[in-house]
C-alpha cells in the first residue's frame, strides 16, 4: 500500500498558510487551558505531514530559528516547491521529504515536541490512518502535542449524499484522461441541473443548496481533493479521540482560540446540559451535536501537565498580544455569547485601541482604566474571540521576535519575490510569528515602501509601470478592461489607502 494511491495527485492543493499550525497558536491555546506546553525559546523539533506547498512549514521555520523543522508530502512537486522555496529563504532549520507516510515511518528522525496534520486525517484511508498514529505513537516526546484536524461528524451527514453523488459522477462519466478540474466543472454542471429539478432530498435537508452555492465558489483545486478523493471519512470526535489513543494521547484544547470561549457559541441551556456530564469524550462530543459544526482542528498531548493554579493564572496574565488589523475605518465586533454580550463594540473598540501602540500583556492592557473596567477575565475571553475575528494574535516574547527577525525578513523578501501566478504570498510578522497572505499588489506597495516610497502618486505610477509590462488592466464593473487612465487612478486610490491603513500595521508587525 502506497499513500499516493489514496488522494488527488493531478491537481496540487490549494497553497495556504494556516495559522493554527504556528507554534504560537499551539502553545497559546494549550496555556489557555491551563496545561504546560513546549518551551518555544529552547531547542525544539517540529513535523508536519502532508505538508503540501510547505508554505506553513516553512514560515514557521523563518520564525524559529531554533526550532528543527521536518515535513512530507508524497506529491514531488509539492515537496520539491517546498524544498526550493526553504533553499531560497536561507532556511538551514528545515528538511524536507518527499515520502509516504510508511516512508517517513522508516526514516532516522529525532522525536518531536510538534507533530501537525492539517486536511490530512479525513483524506486517507482507515490502513493509512494507522500508519500515522503509528509514527505518533513513535515520534513524540513525552510531553509532546499533535494538531489534527478532520471532517466531523454530525455536521457533514446532510451534506455526504451530495458528496456522493460528485464523486459518482466523477467516477461514471468523467473521461479517464480528464483532468481533476475539468471534473470539477462537469460535475458542477450536472448537479445544478439536478437541483433544478427539486429533488426530494434537498427539501428535506436545507443546508443541501447552501452547499452546493458554497461548492460552486470554491478553488476547483479545493473541490477536487474535497470531493474526488478516493478516500474521505468524516469522523465522531470521539472516534477519532479513540484511535489517537493508541499513540498514547489524550485530548487538550481546540486548536482554535476563539472556540475556548463556550459561552460564545452555546446556550446558557447547552451549557447546562454539558455541565452535567462528567465525561470529556462524551461532552466534547456532545458539543458538535449542538454546534453540528463541520470541521475540526483539536491539540492532543502525550502525559498532559496541568498548571498550578497561579502559574495558569500568571501565564495568562503575562500572554501578549498584537493587533494584526488597521484600526481606521475597521469594523469592531460585538461579542455575543448565547444571546448575552461578552464584550459590546464600544469595549472590542476599547481593547483594539490599547493595542495600536504595539503589542501588550493582559497585565499590562488591565493597567488601563478603561480595560480594567471590562474585567480582567473577560479582557482574555475578548481577546481570544477577537483573534477568531482576525483583528489580534498572540504575540511572542521580545527575546524571540529579536532572535527571528533576519530569517523572517528572509523569507519575506524571498515571498515578495515569488512571480505574480502563484497567486497570494504569506508574510510572516517577528512580533507574532505568524504569517498573513497579501496579493501581488500588496506586495509590490509593500516593496515600493521598502525603498523609501511613501506617497501615493509615485507609488501608484510606479506600481503601474511593473503591472502594465504584466499586461494587467483594471478591470470594470462590467468586466471590461479599463483605460490606462483608470488603471493608474484604481493604483492611486490603492495606494492612499495602503499608506493610510496598511504601512502602519505593517510596520508594528515587523513586516516594513
Amino acid at each position: 500500500m502506497n499513500s499516493t494511491e489514496h488522494s488527488v495527485q493531478d491537481v496540487p492543493y490549494t497553497n495556504g498558510y494556516y495559522a493554527a499550525l504556528s507554534p504560537t497558536m499551539i502553545t497559546t491555546a494549550l496555556e489557555m487551558k491551563g496545561l504546560r506546553a513546549p518551551d518555544l525559546s529552547t531547542p525544539l523539533n517540529y513535523c508536519e505531514l502532508g505538508m503540501g506547498f510547505g508554505v506553513s512549514l516553512l514560515a514557521n521555520a523563518a520564525c524559529f530559528p531554533n526550532i528543527r523543522f521536518f515535513g512530507n508530502d508524497f506529491n514531488a512537486r509539492q515537496a520539491a516547491h517546498a524544498r526550493e522555496s526553504a533553499r531560497d529563504a536561507g532556511l538551514d532549520n528545515v528538511e524536507v521529504f518527499d515520502d509516504s507516510f510508511e516512508q517517513m515511518m522508516e526514516r532516522d528522525l529525532p522525536q518531536m515536541d510538534f507533530i501537525v496534520l492539517h486536511g490530512i486525517y479525513s483524506w486517507v484511508s482507515p490502513a493509512l490512518r494507522e500508519v500515522i498514529v503509528a509514527f505518533i505513537a513513535k515520534r513524540l516526546k513525552l510531553g509532546g502535542v499533535v494538531y489534527v484536524s478532520h471532517n466531523a461528524l454530525p455536521g457533514w451527514s446532510a451534506a455526504m449524499p451530495l458528496r456522493e453523488l460528485f464523486n459518482l459522477h466523477a467516477r461514471r462519466m468523467s473521461p479517464p484522461n480528464l483532468s481533476s478540474e475539468d471534473r470539477v466543472q462537469q460535475a458542477l454542471g450536472f448537479m445544478k441541473a439536478f437541483g433544478d429539478c427539486q429533488p426530494k432530498y434537498f427539501e428535506s435537508s436545507p443546508s443541501v443548496p447552501a452547499r452546493l452555492r458554497m461548492v460552486e465558489q470554491s478553488d476547483p483545486r479545493y473541490v477536487a481533493h474535497e470531493y474526488f478523493n478516493p478516500d474521505w471519512h468524516p469522523q465522531y470526535f470521539h472516534e477519532v479521540a479513540n484511535e489517537l489513543s493508541a499513540a498514547r494521547l489524550t485530548h487538550a484544547a481546540s486548536a482554535h482560540l476563539e472556540d475556548h470561549v463556550d459561552a460564545a457559541w452555546l446556550s446558557e441551556e447547552a451549557l447546562g446540559q454539558l455541565g452535567t456530564v462528567t465525561d470529556p469524550i462524551l461532552r466534547e462530543t456532545l458539543r458538535d451535536y449542538h454546534l453540528n459544526r463541520i470541521f475540526r482542528a483539536d491539540l492532543y498531548v502525550r502525559g498532559a501537565f496541568h498548571l498550578g493554579e497561579q502559574e495558569r493564572e500568571a501565564r495568562r496574565l503575562d500572554r501578549r498580544w498584537a493587533l494584526v488589523s488597521p484600526r481606521s475605518g475597521a469594523g469592531v465586533p460585538t461579542l455575543r455569547a448565547g444571546g448575552t454580550v461578552v464584550a459590546d463594540a464600544a469595549q472590542c473598540a476599547c481593547l483594539l485601541d490599547a493595542l495600536t501602540e504595539g503589542a501588550a500583556s493582559v497585565r499590562d492592557l488591565l493597567k488601563q482604566p478603561a480595560v480594567a473596567a471590562i474585567g480582567s477575565r473577560r479582557v482574555s475571553d475578548a481577546l481570544m474571540l477577537l483573534c477568531g475575528t482576525g483583528h489580534v494574535q498572540p504575540a511572542l516574547p521580545e527575546a524571540l521576535r529579536d532572535a527571528a527577525r533576519a530569517s523572517v525578513d528572509r523569507f519575506n523578501a524571498t515571498s515578495m519575490a515569488r512571480p505574480p501566478e502563484e497567486g497570494s504570498r504569506a508574510l510572516v510578522s517577528c512580533v507574532t510569528g505568524q504569517a498573513t497572505a497579501w496579493t501581488h499588489k500588496a506586495a509590490l506597495q509593500i516593496g515600493l515602501c521598502k525603498q523609501g516610497v511613501t506617497d501615493a502618486p509615485r507609488m501608484a505610477q510606479a506600481m503601474w509601470e511593473l503591472l502594465a509590462a504584466q499586461g494587467w488592466r483594471v478591470k470594470r464593473p462590467d468586466g471590461e478592461h479599463g483605460s490606462d487612465e483608470e488603471s493608474i487612478t484604481y493604483l492611486r486610490e490603492g495606494s492612499r489607502s495602503f499608506l493610510a491603513d496598511q504601512a502602519p500595521l505593517l510596520r508594528r508587525l515587523g513586516v516594513m
